[in-house]
């Protein structure tokens, strides 16, 4: 048995939805189906408090930033984080 769902989707995923499609000759529905299947697994398989579902955008100022962060010697509280027992 089988059921019809509806969703709303942006623009850019059911493009690359699309193109994955035609490129690999794998009709829609199966694809989603098996993308669910994978997640809800996943959900089952995993405790909730190791899914984030944030977004974290990076811009080039962001991102500069953690590099430039990258060469600093590290704090003693980030020392005391990283020991190990």
């Amino acid at each position: 048995m089988s059921a019809q769902i509806s969703a709303y989707i942006s623009d850019e995923t059911k493009a690359r939805l699309e193109t994955y499609s035609v490129e690999h000759g794998v009709k829609k529905g199966y694809l989603i189906e098996r993308a669910l299947e994978y997640y809800l697994s996943a959900l089952e398989a995993i405790p909730a408090q190791f899914f984030d579902d944030k977004k974290i955008e990076v811009t080039a100022a962001s991102f500069q930033a953690a590099l430039d962060a990258a060469d600093n010697e590290p704090t003693d509280t980030l020392k005391t984080l990283m020991q190990h027992d």
